[in-house]
């Protein structure tokens, strides 16, 4: 099923100066999209900044790809974007999920409220490097595991049930693993729990800026499509780029669904979403000809009840 998400928000963006971006919101998947739309901006000066001032929340996925993003312009620039007038909320937040130790960009000093590693801290995996090599990579997630089993209780309090632990770590071990595996590149997992107006979600990100998965398949001369139908066949299908049969992103997608979860996939310039519908089940909405944005980033969230 293809669609032109015509569901989803109208989301709004602003030029402020020829180098300056100022976006309205970064609260879900979509609304990055304009972040990228808008990259050339900031690679057409040399000193490009991002406004954060109409931010209230930011969720783990544009958190993250806001680090792929400059984590790119720094390798091919060798200068750092600025992030500026961010507000204490944000600066917060953004300390406390290890951002801004990323040390990728500059970032406008604000008065902030510092946030102890409390027990709302443990709903969290914070921002997480996945080295592009196999036995650092290995390690990483091998930590990245123990940390969520440890705070698992705490995750999944009230409404969620501890019984998803199990299939909450095979999702980040398979997803982490590809990163190694096919993208030659490293990239990045966090996790965070949060309240919306449907109830709580745990929502689940892990991207690099590597080759991207169409990348990886022609990089070992397979040919199982292109593009967007490309990404619903990984969905879909046991394939691998590097063996015979393989059930990464396809068994994850099975999870996921089998959670009642949605999942988002973009790679380079193509995107699926992923959710249940009670008419037709698990549905597939795809798009191609995006603005390019190098690698591949995975979304994942399961939403809960109020309690």
């Amino acid at each position: 099923m293809s669609s032109n998400y015509e569901f989803l928000p109208t989301i709004k963006h602003k030029i402020m100066q020829s180098d300056t971006i100022s976006p309205d919101t970064l609260n879900d998947v979509y609304s990055f999209e304009n972040i990228i739309s808008l990259e050339q901006t900031l690679y057409a000066s040399g000193n490009a900044k991002i406004d954060l001032s109409k931010i209230k929340f930011i969720n783990p996925y544009c958190a993250v790809n806001l680090l792929l993003l400059g984590k790119n312009y720094l390798k091919k620039t060798g200068s750092k974007i600025s992030l500026i007038n961010l507000t204490p909320d944000i600066s917060s937040y953004l300390e406390r999920m290890d951002f801004i130790k990323k040390n990728i960009f500059s970032i406008e000093s604000s008065e902030s409220k510092k946030l102890s590693r409390s027990g709302m801290s443990k709903s969290i995996i914070e921002i997480t490097d996945i080295p592009g090599k196999e036995r650092e990579s290995v390690k990483a997630i091998t930590n990245v595991v123990a940390l969520f089993r440890k705070r698992a209780e705490f995750i999944f309090k009230s409404s969620f049930s501890e019984n998803n632990t199990d299939n909450f770590i095979t999702v980040i071990s398979e997803m982490c693993q590809n990163i190694f595996e096919h993208s030659l590149d490293s990239g990045y997992v966090a996790l965070q729990t949060y309240k919306t107006a449907k109830g709580p979600v745990v929502h689940l990100v892990v991207a690099d800026s590597g080759i991207g998965i169409e990348g990886s398949f022609v990089r070992m001369n397979k040919d199982c499509g292109r593009g967007s139908e490309l990404l619903v066949k990984a969905l879909t299908t046991p394939i691998s780029s590097k063996r015979e049969f393989g059930y990464g992103l396809c068994r994850v997608n099975k999870i996921v669904e089998n959670m009642n979860g949605n999942l988002y996939l973009r790679s380079n310039s193509d995107s699926v979403a992923a959710m249940n519908s009670q008419k037709n089940g698990r549905v597939f909405f795809s798009k191609s000809n995006l603005p390019f944005f190098q690698g591949t980033q995975i979304s994942f969230f399961i939403m809960g009840t109020n309690s």
